[in-house]
């Protein structure tokens, strides 16, 4: 996973769009934590739309 937080936004974006998926069900195969997750995108003015299902700015 990438440690960039950018790179990692682009990527699970690009998986919630192209394969049509949960953020849990993208998170879970890329193992990471949910909770850890959301903290990290609000550390770094992202969130997660669930109407759109995409990590946004802030």
């Amino acid at each position: 996973m990438p440690k960039d937080i950018h790179m990692l936004v682009s990527m699970i974006n690009m998986k919630l769009r192209d394969d049509d998926m949960q953020l849990s069900h993208v998170l879970s195969i890329c193992d990471l934590d949910e909770t850890e997750f959301m903290k990290r995108l609000d550390e770094n003015e992202y969130f997660y739309d669930e109407s759109t299902n995409q990590i946004k700015t802030k």
